[in-house]
């Protein structure tokens, strides 16, 4: 059997863990746990110690599943799945008296808040990475379509409008890559990535969503139906703007950043990608 492991990674600030001897006691609950209904473990975070730095007040824990201390309240219904289903979906759980072996602490007790921070970068990166590859599907389906259909006696290719259409969505791929490669390789390097990570995480949910929204459109009336992917993909990159940090969070980590940059060192260039020339 293969085995899952459930996102439930977000649980620390409303659920609780009691150090009890050699177990930890866990109390709490997470509203929107992703795969949870179909997972054979949960990563949980509880806050260990809140008299601690804020940095410091979570562990993560191995939960494995079944466990009648993790109760699967319901599976929640959401927008993707009005077009189509959703594989794992997203889960409201319970934590009731939920015992945990101290050995299924991931690292350090502490040390979740941190561990959180790490796997976000890289999680952030992937998003990237399959939202480039879903954009670049949904403009080669655009592109197709311009070419196999005529209106008014012109194929929709040899339309200006829809050439530029086109140049916008390519144009706005080629950043999304270029920002995935300099995140990519700052990781590489050991670098500092936040800053960079914000920004094409807020660039990139954008450009999907745009693209996906152009195919959409170019294909007309057969877009907004279910005989293309483009309408379940339509409901399925909203997310992006959700997921790993809404927009808006990102947003105001960037400006943030850009204000201490020019208080800093007289220039934003650190906050924008200088370090690229």
């Amino acid at each position: 059997m293969t085995e899952r492991a459930a996102g439930s990674d977000a649980t620390g600030i409303r659920t609780t863990a009691v150090r009890d001897g050699e177990d930890w006691i866990l109390n709490g609950e997470k509203w929107f746990s992703s795969s949870a209904s179909i997972s054979d473990y949960a990563l949980v975070m509880a806050r260990t110690d809140a008299g601690a730095h804020r940095h410091r007040q979570f562990t993560t824990f191995l939960v494995e599943l079944p466990d009648p201390g993790y109760q699967i309240l319901r599976d929640i219904p959401t927008l993707h799945e009005a077009v189509g289903p959703s594989i794992g979906g997203h889960a409201e759980v319970a934590i009731r008296d939920l015992r945990v072996p101290h050995a299924n602490v991931i690292g350090e007790v502490g040390g979740g808040f941190a561990m959180g921070q790490h796997r976000l970068g890289y999680g952030r990166l992937r998003h990237g990475m399959w939202s480039i590859a879903k954009a670049q599907r949904a403009l080669d389906l655009a592109a197709q379509h311009a070419l196999d259909r005529r209106t008014f006696g012109q194929m929709l290719a040899d339309r200006q409008g829809v050439q530029w259409m086109l140049a916008d969505c390519a144009r706005d791929l080629y950043i999304a890559r270029l920002m995935v490669l300099h995140i990519a390789y700052k990781m590489e390097h050991g670098l500092d990535i936040s800053q960079e990570n914000s920004i094409a995480k807020n660039f990139i949910a954008d450009m999907l969503s745009s693209v996906v929204d152009t195919a959409l459109q170019i294909h007309g009336a057969l877009g907004y139906t279910l005989d293309t992917p483009l309408a379940a993909w339509y409901a399925e990159v909203r997310m992006q703007h959700l997921v790993d940090g809404p927009d808006e969070v990102h947003r105001w980590r960037i400006g943030r950043n850009v204000l201490a940059a020019q208080r800093t060192s007289g220039t934003t260039a650190a906050a924008a990608g200088g370090d690229l020339f």
